[in-house]
């Protein structure tokens, strides 16, 4: 893995396009996936399978840090109960009731919630334009969780998977601004090992549940079930998270969030290019709505940048 992503290096921005696209297929094809395999389970095999792969890789750095993992552990639950096992688990659950490009599209809002809980919990300075950001965004998840139907907003008849989504993100958003606070002192990919284990464990009681009223034998999967399974664990976790990392120390955070928003793109392409899924008119108005809301929301300086750039320049006159 070392050797294929050393080639890569160079090219950072390709970087984070391979991370989102891997990251919006996980949309699509675990939605496919679930028909065969209840999310639970699927959830847990996938990290199983993760952390089985990606443990060959890490295994000198995780006993060279092991007491710093050990010292932060309560940070490390967190961060496990939220984006390992709750994130995944949710989305999994969620995708049973709702679409693959609605979920991607509700699960843009997590960059603007990330800045929320930034400025509660990490005190980040708010712009007013990020406020703006943040209404221009909700009207957003409002058209796509009610269709753009003015009854089903006056009624507060959703769509349940969307909402399971909203509370996913949420789930992301406390990871990602655990992870910002306490990334300083953790080494990345170690971190991210355990984690895998912690959340397995706390995904291990509900896989259990879960088998006793919906047993699955892996064995009587479908082989293409069973190889959408290993790409799940292969790629959307390994590879997207190893890319996105290498990706994030050569450009920089506040670029590399905006890459996140190709994941609806991804997701709907990739929907739409299978046939399992179209595109409709209130998707389109909504997810626009919320990409723009969270491009102001999570980078304001794009648009500050936006102006100046467009205001002409006034020539001054000597006297």
């Amino acid at each position: 893995m070392n050797a294929i992503l050393s080639k890569f290096q160079r090219f950072p921005y390709v970087l984070l396009v391979l991370a989102t696209f891997f990251w919006g297929t996980n949309f699509v094809f675990s939605r496919m996936l679930v028909e065969y395999m209840p999310p639970l389970q699927l959830s847990f095999i996938r990290w199983t399978i993760a952390s089985l792969v990606f443990l060959p890789f890490v295994y000198k750095e995780l006993r060279q840090h092991g007491p710093v993992l050990l010292k932060n552990w309560k940070v490390l639950t967190v961060m496990a109960c939220t984006g390992v096992a709750g994130f995944n688990s949710l989305i999994y659950i969620a995708i049973q009731y709702t679409t693959s490009i609605n979920a991607s599209l509700v699960n843009s809002l997590a960059p603007l919630l990330i800045v929320i809980l930034s400025v509660l919990f990490l005190k980040e300075k708010f712009k007013g334009i990020q406020f703006v950001g943040i209404i221009v965004s909700l009207v957003g998840v409002l058209i796509v969780i009610t269709q753009g139907s003015l009854e089903r907003l006056l009624t507060l008849t959703f769509n349940r998977g969307d909402l399971i989504v909203l509370v996913g993100v949420f789930c992301w958003s406390v990871y990602s601004v655990v992870m910002k606070k306490y990334s300083g002192g953790l080494p990345k990919r170690p971190t991210f090992l355990v984690t895998m284990y912690i959340g397995m464990l706390g995904l291990f009681p509900f896989f259990l549940f879960e088998r006793t009223y919906a047993p699955v034998q892996i064995t009587d999967l479908p082989p293409e079930v069973i190889g959408g399974v290993l790409y799940l664990a292969v790629f959307p976790s390994i590879v997207s998270f190893v890319c996105w990392n290498e990706g994030i120390i050569q450009v920089g955070p506040g670029k590399s969030s905006n890459f996140l928003h190709l994941i609806v793109l991804f997701t709907a392409a990739i929907a739409v290019l299978i046939g399992v899924e179209t595109v409709t008119i209130t998707q389109f108005v909504g997810g626009l709505a919320i990409l723009t809301g969270v491009i102001l929301a999570s980078n304001p300086e794009f648009l500050y940048k936006w102006i100046r750039r467009e205001r002409p320049v006034e020539k001054s006159v000597s006297r």
